[in-house]
């Protein structure tokens, strides 16, 4: 059975724990196409299966033991392939440290030094984004740790970040929690917070798959009239569909297909 390769709780953005309380009601998301939201999907389980993945390697060749100094990571496209760079020296003065490059059939190659340890403006406002969203999460915090996916925007010249709520509990899915943001070019400003659901919620996988059928998981969506990216990748991650009710229809997810229902 597929199982979610976790990034260890250094890698996490560390949260004071999982709190029930819900933020104001939350408000309605933007959507974009099908096809679009199809895409961010792919691409968010793309970086985050690259962060674990490099995360395990990068474990690997230090005994399981983190070197001192790391401050964090960030995922850079490379061809068709994704470097995940490590990074040291501080919040405000960040450099690189050891890349791993995984393929784009998500295998991690070697850990190896960085042959720069300077980063690019693209990649310093990377990293920015990364922390500016993980100081603007709200108090709907569903998970002990969120792991990071930062993106640019379709619509503009900033960045999408999103914080997943994570578990390490196999076969548990964080279907609630999760949040996006948009944040400016240069990193440093929240333009809009956006909560991708009313409320916590953990659905067990392992109750549809008993007997070898996978009937999949149910779920409704209030803040949006269609399914989300979220929902894309939490098909693609726990390889279910899901289903939702969104708006008036009752819709499909399942990996990289949207589609309604017919009733």
């Amino acid at each position: 059975m597929f199982r979610r390769l976790l990034a260890p709780i250094f890698f996490a953005l560390a949260m004071t724990g999982t709190a029930l309380a819900q933020d104001a009601p939350p408000q309605q998301v933007q959507v974009w196409s099908i096809p679009e939201t199809v895409r961010l999907g792919q691409a968010i389980w793309r970086q985050d299966m690259a962060s674990a993945r490099a995360t395990d390697a990068f474990l690997a060749a230090y005994a399981g033991k983190l070197p001192e100094g790391l401050i964090g990571w960030i995922v850079v496209e490379d061809g068709r392939n994704q470097r995940v760079r490590f990074l040291a020296g501080t919040m405000d003065a960040p450099r690189a440290f050891k890349d791993v490059v995984v393929d784009d059939r998500l295998r991690a190659g070697a850990v190896v030094d960085a042959a720069d340890l300077t980063l690019t403006p693209d990649e310093l406002a990377r990293f920015s984004a990364r922390m500016t969203a993980a100081l603007g999460i709200g108090t709907l915090r569903c998970a002990a740790r969120y792991n990071p996916v930062i993106l640019k925007n379709p619509d503009g010249e900033g960045w999408l970040v999103w914080l997943l709520a994570s578990t390490t509990q196999p076969g548990l899915v964080p279907m609630g929690g999760h949040y996006r943001f948009h944040i400016s070019a240069d990193g440093k400003t929240v333009e809009r917070r956006e909560q991708l659901s009313s409320s916590c919620l953990d659905m067990d996988s392992n109750q549809v798959r008993q007997g070898g059928q996978i009937a999949g998981l149910f779920t409704n969506v209030i803040v949006a009239p269609q399914p989300l990216e979220i929902h894309v990748f939490l098909s693609l991650l726990n390889q279910l569909p899901i289903y939702t009710s969104a708006g008036d229809k009752l819709w499909e997810v399942n990996g990289a297909r949207i589609q309604p229902v017919n009733r």
